[in-house]
């Protein structure tokens, strides 16, 4: 296989129900960029047979490899340790789930093949259409107005699982946000990552997305809220962008 330019990345823990239709239609998508790309899914500590079936995925498309990881789930950490193993210049990202609509990939991909650093879904982008529960919408708008209130950030959406980035931007980013071994940080690494890119003048670019939450949704609001704590603390130690 030619060296690859674009590297995505699919989190997945317990994803079995649904990882061979997502991942078939992920390809898709890929053939039609008309890239040489890999295809990684990065196993969390799945319990049930997530794994099985990745490994069955693996052995029928050339393209495709499993990470595995055992002291998870981890949420992002382990995600962002398989980073140092892609072979594009491209790394994009995306959550198992689809809760994305693969239609938005080419633009993803497009922006940094432009010259973007960092490319996201955004939700709440004007021309964005998303479907979730009114609950979990306003406690998504509460944390990323938090974010925007206590750090000065840009940006709308801190929490979206759809990326793309420069390799070459990237890798010095998780290398400076580091590996949290405790787990705490949980999603708020997406967030940790584009207040850093902006400290760091990066340039990012916002995607308008259709994105519609999973029944299954690891979001988990008690849990979720846990994470403001560990905010304020990177804002005291950090302060504003």
């Amino acid at each position: 296989m030619a060296r690859p330019t674009l590297s995505l990345f699919m989190p997945a823990y317990n994803e079995g129900d649904k990882l061979e239709k997502n991942i078939t239609e992920v390809l898709t998508a890929l053939n039609k960029l008309g890239l040489e790309y890999e295809l990684f899914i990065v196993d969390d500590s799945s319990t049930d047979d997530t794994p099985k079936i990745a490994d069955s995925l693996a052995r029928r498309y050339k393209q495709l490899r499993v990470v595995r990881y055992e002291n998870g789930p981890s949420r992002r950490e382990n995600l962002a340790k398989s980073f140092w193993l892609a072979g594009g210049e491209i790394i994009t990202f995306m959550d198992a789930d689809l809760a994305t609509d693969l239609e938005a990939l080419p633009k993803l991909v497009g922006a940094i093949q432009d010259g973007a650093d960092i490319s996201t879904g955004d939700r709440y982008h004007p021309d964005s259409t998303i479907k979730r529960t009114a609950y979990r919408f306003t406690v998504s708008r509460a944390a990323n107005f938090f974010l925007r209130s206590l750090f000065g950030s840009k940006m709308r959406d801190h929490f979206c699982g759809f990326k793309a980035f420069s390799k070459k931007k990237l890798i010095p980013l998780i290398a400076q946000l580091g590996y949290d071994h405790k787990f705490v940080r949980g999603v708020s690494w997406d967030a940790e990552l584009l207040l850093l890119a902006q400290r760091w003048r990066y340039n990012i670019v916002s995607i308008p997305i259709k994105w519609t939450e999973s029944p299954k949704s690891t979001m988990q609001v008690k849990r979720e809220i846990k994470m403001f704590p560990h905010l304020v603390k990177l804002w005291l130690k950090s302060g504003r962008i």
